[in-house]
């Protein structure tokens, strides 16, 4: 496991624009460029109109295709991986999870609340495989929602949160994919990631996974690769790497404490590979992201 590139970062772009407006929709045609695992701000909904692909979010592994539907909540570690595919088409839709919330109020005598209903399936993400019918229809949703939001024509916030309110309409009634059957490989690789992240606090090694697997050394590089797209000294790097990030814009824990909290433990070992991740050291990023939370740019 020799020195690689370290690659991690919280989605800016997506933060800026949600916390410009609440609501972003926008249809994407190139091909996945994803190198790195990413976190952003408010939850994001991913429908594959075509192609293939791997999307990693959080511990999970979701299969890409025409008809699939991803919906990553606030904040959670993801990178969507395309293999060999080229030709890639799909919407990216985001809603800032406070503006979500307040769809609350407005469905008072129901009770409704959309983001208890999907924490409630799974509090990391949710994906479904969409029907003919569901996928013209939503498709038809994301097409408006783009639409309203470039025009933005008298009441267009108006036509945004009806589509909003159809969109949801459809995920309520849509089945998790918890009944999909993996592959003996990719079950593999999911009890990985599992035990990768309810033991990135401790000190980890190859060796402590494959007594731990059944799996060789080899095998597990391999397959972990080929599934995920990344590194398992890459992701466990960068996960790491998020966690602390989120504690240094979130809490007032000292960076020692942050360091140790996360399982990079060794002080200078930390500094060392986040400051070449980010180009500043733990201190700086604090008081630029605290800038950024007073004023975005």
């Amino acid at each position: 496991m020799g020195n690689e590139p370290v690659s991690f970062a919280i989605d800016d772009y997506t933060n800026h624009f949600l916390a410009t407006y609440p609501v972003h929709c926008e249809f994407r045609t190139i091909p996945l460029e994803q190198q790195l695992l990413h976190s952003h701000n408010g939850y994001e909904i991913y429908l594959v109109l075509q192609g293939t692909g791997t999307y990693l979010v959080g511990d999970r592994i979701y299969p890409l295709h025409a008809g699939s539907l991803t919906i990553i909540h606030p904040n959670v570690i993801h990178r969507s991986y395309h293999g060999h595919c080229t030709e890639f088409h799909r919407y990216v839709f985001s809603i800032d999870e406070s503006y979500l919330e307040q769809l609350h109020t407005i469905c008072k005598m129901s009770d409704l609340s959309i983001t208890r209903l999907l924490a409630e399936r799974h509090p990391d993400s949710n994906h479904f495989f969409l029907n003919t019918q569901q996928l013209d229809r939503v498709q038809t949703l994301f097409a408006e929602l783009t639409q309203s939001l470039v025009g933005q024509e008298v009441g267009y916030e108006l036509a945004v949160l009806r589509s909003i309110a159809d969109l949801f309409l459809i995920v309520i009634g849509l089945q998790d994919e918890h009944t999909l059957k993996h592959t003996g490989d990719q079950h593999l690789i999911s009890d990985v990631l599992s035990y990768l992240i309810g033991h990135h606090q401790e000190p980890l090694l190859i060796e402590d996974l494959v007594s731990r697997f059944p799996v060789s050394r080899s095998q597990l590089f391999t397959l972990f690769k080929e599934t995920t797209g990344t590194t398992i000294k890459q992701f466990l790097i960068e996960y790491r790497l998020n966690k602390a990030k989120r504690l240094l814009m979130e809490s007032d824990l000292a960076i020692s404490e942050i360091s140790s909290t996360v399982g990079f433990g060794d002080m200078s070992h930390f500094f060392h590979v986040f400051k070449k991740e980010t180009g500043l050291t733990p201190k700086q990023y604090r008081v630029e992201a605290f800038k950024r939370l007073v004023k975005p740019d």
